[in-house]
Parts: C-alpha cells; sequence; structure tokens
C-alpha cells in the first residue's frame, strides 16, 4: 500500500495560510443607510399571564445581522430595547444545519423535524402547532410575511407536510386554519375560489405578487404598516390572540451575499419591532418574543462606525450556518425566555407564559 506523504507545516505556514483565505473573502461595505428613530424603552417584564401572544421571526438572522444594522443605524435599535436575551440553538432531526422547514417546525411545534418537512415530526406523524394551541384556547390567530404565506416558516405554523414546496396542499391547510389575518406574498399561489373562501370565513386577507413580496428596497413601509393593521384587528378581540411576523427576505439576502440589502431588510424588520413596542405600552398583557429560524451567509463583520453608519462584513458562505440564533424578550412572561435553549423550548414556554 502506498503512504501518502503531506508536507509538514510550521505554526507561520499555517498562520500565513489562514491569512491568505481570509483575505482572500470580498469584503463589503454599507454606509448611509435609511434610519428610523427606535423607542426609548421597552415595555417592562412581569410575571402577569400573558393574553396576546406575539412572535417575531428574523429569517435567516443572526446576531451577526443585528449588530450589522446597528452599526448601519448608528448604534440604535430597536431589538435591543427588549431587556430578556438569550440564544437558540438550531439544528434539525435531520442535520446540524438546519433549513427553515425543519427549524420552523421545532418553534411552531415544539418538536426536532427532518429538513424539508413542515408541521409533522420527523417520522412523519402530524404535530399541533402553536397557532393552533392558541386557536384551541379562545385566541385570534394571524400571520404576518414578506414571502409566500405558503412559505416553509409561516406554512410550519398551520400546515401538515413531508414537502415543504407543496404550495397547492399547503394553501389547503390554510383555508382549515382558521387565521383572522393573512398578510404576506403569495398572490400567485392561492386560488381566487380560496382566496374567496377566506374572506367569507372573516380573514383580513392581504396578498402581494404572485410568489414573494418585492424586497425591502422596493416594497416601502409593507411589513410595519402591515403588522399595525393587524394588530388593530387582533386587539379587538377580548379573549387575545396569537401573531406571527416573520423579516422573511433577511434570509434571501444573505443567501445571495448582498450586505446592503440585507442591512435594510434588517433594519425593515426592526421597525416593525418598533410598531410592536409602542402598541405593547397600552397592552402589557402582551408577551413579545423575537428570533430567528437559523443563520445565512456565515456574515463576520470586520469593521465600521456608529458615527458613520457603516459596516465593513463579508460573507463565508451562500447557504444557513449552524450557529445559534439571538432570542430577544419582553412583557408578560418574558422572564422565561432568557439563556441557551433548544428551538423546541419555545412552544411549551410560551404555553407556560400564557397560564397552561
Amino acid at each position: 500500500m502506498m503512504k501518502m506523504m503531506f508536507p509538514k507545516l510550521t505554526c507561520a505556514a499555517v498562520f500565513c495560510c489562514l491569512v491568505a483565505c481570509l483575505e482572500a473573502v470580498e469584503s463589503q461595505t454599507v454606509r448611509n443607510m435609511p434610519r428610523h428613530e427606535v423607542v426609548n424603552k421597552a415595555p417592562s417584564v412581569t410575571e402577569q399571564a400573558a393574553r396576546h401572544v406575539i412572535l417575531m421571526i428574523g429569517d435567516g438572522m443572526g446576531a451577526e445581522h443585528v449588530w450589522a444594522a446597528w452599526l448601519c443605524n448608528r448604534g440604535k435599535l430597536n431589538m435591543e430595547q427588549l431587556p430578556i436575551v438569550g440564544f437558540v440553538r438550531t439544528p434539525s432531526a435531520s442535520a446540524t444545519i438546519t433549513d427553515s422547514a425543519a427549524a420552523g417546525t421545532a418553534i411552531a411545534c415544539g418538536c426536532k423535524t427532518r429538513n424539508g418537512q413542515v408541521g409533522i415530526s420527523a417520522s412523519g406523524v402530524p404535530q399541533m402547532s402553536l397557532l393552533k394551541h392558541m386557536a384551541a384556547r379562545g385566541r385570534q390567530t394571524g400571520l404576518v410575511v414578506t414571502k409566500a404565506i405558503t412559505d416553509a416558516t409561516p406554512a410550519a405554523f398551520y400546515a401538515h407536510n413531508k414537502n415543504r414546496y407543496d404550495a397547492r396542499n399547503i394553501a389547503v391547510d390554510l383555508l382549515a386554519a382558521g387565521c383572522r389575518v393573512v398578510i404576506g406574498g403569495g398572490e400567485g399561489l392561492i386560488s381566487p375560489a380560496q382566496q374567496a373562501q377566506l374572506r367569507a370565513a372573516g380573514t383580513l386577507l392581504k396578498l402581494r405578487g404572485k410568489e414573494h413580496c418585492d424586497p425591502a428596497s422596493r416594497r416601502g413601509d409593507f411589513l410595519s404598516d402591515s403588522v399595525a393593521e393587524a394588530l388593530s384587528v387582533l386587539e379587538k378581540y377580548p379573549h387575545g390572540f396569537f401573531l406571527m411576523v416573520e423579516g422573511s427576505q433577511i434570509d434571501t439576502a444573505a443567501h445571495a451575499n448582498d450586505l446592503e440589502e440585507l442591512v435594510q431588510e434588517t433594519l425593515d424588520f426592526d421597525r416593525a419591532v418598533g410598531v410592536v413596542l409602542r402598541w405593547m405600552k397600552a397592552h402589557p398583557d402582551t408577551l413579545l418574543i423575537i428570533t430567528a429560524d437559523h443563520q445565512t451567509g456565515g456574515l463576520s463583520i470586520h469593521g465600521g462606525s456608529t458615527e458613520k453608519g457603516e459596516v465593513k462584513a463579508s460573507f463565508s458562505t451562500t447557504q444557513h450556518s449552524g450557529v445559534a440564533v439571538p432570542l430577544y424578550a419582553t412583557g408578560a412572561g418574558a422572564a422565561h425566555f432568557g439563556g441557551i435553549q433548544e428551538n423546541t423550548d419555545l412552544l411549551p414556554k410560551i404555553l407556560r407564559a400564557i397560564g397552561e
């Protein structure tokens, strides 16, 4: 048998190789992004039972994405106002690096599943989602997203399917979910007859784009305005509500390694957080949780300036990474969400926060 011989590398040689690899990564600089004001103080954390639950998911949003946006907004974000902070581990049942379907299912249903599956266990058994738990307890429900309403993350809250891309059957599951508010993309994925059926059932249905909404650089205040409209509808119901809001296209920009669009998407999501925080001042019996399903792009920040509103960063991949993602919480029952936790921990903690 022939032995393969490899040259011995000194520490200095290894260091030079690492430097060369790092220098080969193209760094991007973003500056002078549109700024937004932030709330002065988030609602306080209380031990009372939560009547309303608002779960905001930045798809693909790692801590690095948040800090890139923080730099570009000159050191201020609504997200950083939340007093409870933690990290969420994201591996799926089939891989260390999850996809949105498995991660969305872990958050929505409290169980690990295989990549590509929504609303079912790894072995294919349908799971009861947080949205359906809340509906069963007399609370109204809503979904606001910026990609298709049948996309993996929202689908995990109402559908049961082995194939995250089976939009036709996922749309059928949406009809049975009984959501009071459905806002997002995907007008071409839900038939006119299905749309009419949803509206006839009393759903506020607003769909933009045949598949997904425009990116943040072109869609204006769609997300913030939609969140405000959803809250104005859902707050009328005395038993409370559950609202899931997704900043869906943070992930899209990170897959494209487009730093400028990524920052715009993250700031757009943060503006929607501001809408929620201002609304919560008059509704202290609300639990707000902000997290991500996974991190995308392997973003690394090399520099920047809060004075200039500038960030310098590069990507290590066009795919998802396996790192834990941040979690922020405030309001009724928020104290349960600090520290390091599995994504499957969120559902039982939320049920505990509402007094179950």
